[in-house]
């Protein structure tokens, strides 16, 4: 979760508020232009010289669209750093709307550093994500004195619903498309996401030359535990190991569901040597924990580095297996 720290003109002080994080969308290009047309029809029928579209970060109010009319004194992609009290900052702070007729008449808005552009007066309010993280605000401002008519205002806040919308629908999207990648069961990537992923990593490395290594994990006995522990004790083991593998490799690394009770790791930039290391701690790591689901079962390992000559990504996920066949024989 992200934070910023905004400060509120009016009361004099700083308040913390929660801002777009990490896992958020992107926002797409059709979305943007969409954004793009609400701003400068909104400045248009405003008739001021400028509208924008604002978006909190850690550290700045960042102009995230602003009207394409030749007035508009905010240049693309400007931003301000926070704790100047900027008029934003106090929308989001109070997560309410902000009229300022005319900052040079008031004596706490005067100096704010929208005024250096001869923005004088402006109306604002918040833009939130669905779970209330704040985007940033949509806003006009202008160089004359305006009080901003109640018909302009809801306006605004019209446009402010459509923005609002516009986020929810693409974190739904991004939510259904995260269930769609993933196997529910474990909470790791599914087969489709799995292969899709170890076969754009094989045509990285074709085009760059970079290696990449690959590792099969298979459950031992997979029927001997639902046979003699029941298949809720089986389901347990396979999440444990999913589990306990998924929270020990690097965020760059990708591991997914490759069958009932085989699993693939694919680790860019890590050479055979690398992989072993990686391999070895969690097998050591991760068995102890399974030994505690049920005892005296683990898992076996087969890994291999891709090589120049490889013609199809299947040529190293071969390889893995012969490996893996090897350890299952140890076993045995």
């Amino acid at each position: 979760m992200k934070h910023a720290e905004v400060y509120l003109r009016e009361e004099d002080r700083e308040k913390r508020v929660k801002i777009t994080d990490s896992k958020k969308p992107e926002i797409s290009s059709d979305v943007m232009e969409k954004w793009q047309r609400i701003i400068n029809l909104m400045a248009k029928i405003i008739n001021v010289p400028s509208g924008l579209l604002m978006n909190i970060t850690e550290e700045s109010m960042v102009v995230f669209v602003k009207s394409q009319n030749s007035e508009n004194p905010y240049p693309n992609n400007g931003s301000d750093l926070l704790g100047h009290g900027l008029y934003c900052e106090t929308v989001i702070g109070t997560d309410k709307e902000l009229l300022v007729p005319n900052a040079l008449e008031e004596e706490r808005w005067k100096d704010n550093p929208d005024v250096k552009l001869n923005m004088i007066s402006y109306y604002g309010l918040p833009l939130k994500w669905p779970d209330d993280e704040f985007f940033g605000t949509i806003c006009v401002l202008d160089s004359k004195t305006n009080q901003y008519t109640d018909d302009y205002k809801e306006l605004l806040k019209e446009f402010k619903e459509a923005i609002e919308a516009d986020l929810k629908v693409l974190t739904y999207q991004k939510e259904l498309s995260y269930i769609a990648d993933m196997d529910l069961p474990t909470g790791i990537l599914n087969r489709g996401k799995t292969e899709k992923i170890i076969i754009d990593e094989f045509e990285r490395s074709k085009r760059t030359g970079e290696i990449f290594s690959v590792a099969l994990i298979d459950i031992n006995k997979l029927k001997e535990i639902n046979d003699n522990n029941g298949h809720v004790k089986g389901d347990e083991f396979i999440k444990g190991l999913a589990q306990g593998i998924n929270s020990r490799i690097r965020n760059t690394d990708r591991f997914g569901r490759w069958g009932g009770d085989e699993f693939l790791l694919i680790c860019p930039d890590t050479d055979e040597d690398g992989m072993k290391k990686l391999t070895r701690d969690i097998k050591e790591e991760v068995s102890l924990e399974l030994n505690e689901i049920v005892e005296n079962h683990g898992f076996c390992i087969g890994a291999s580095e891709y090589y120049d000559g490889d013609e199809k990504y299947s040529d190293a996920l071969l390889r893995a297996d012969n490996n893996l066949y090897v350890c299952k024989q140890g076993r045995r």
